[in-house]
């Protein structure tokens, strides 16, 4: 089964390459945009998704928190 996705990412890997005109030294790139295709294919998320997800999340973070993210810890008091 591995094998058949690894064919069908190089299939549409030459797809790329050969739309864009076969361009040297973009192979790592049309890797990672058909195996991001055939993903999108099966429903799962795309590298950008989680990237796009993980700076939600950082928006998301209260500015109250630290550096390691611990609400229980309460500031020193100063005297």
């Amino acid at each position: 089964m591995a094998t058949d996705k690894h064919e069908q990412i190089r299939r549409r890997a030459y797809e790329i390459w050969e739309d864009e005109g076969r361009p040297e030294g973009a192979a790592m790139r049309h890797w990672m945009q058909a195996s991001d295709e055939l993903e999108e294919d099966n429903e799962h998320e795309t590298l950008q998704d989680l990237i796009d997800e993980d700076d939600h999340d950082d928006e998301a973070m209260p500015d109250v928190a630290g550096e390691s993210g611990d609400f229980g810890r309460m500031p020193p008091r100063s005297v």
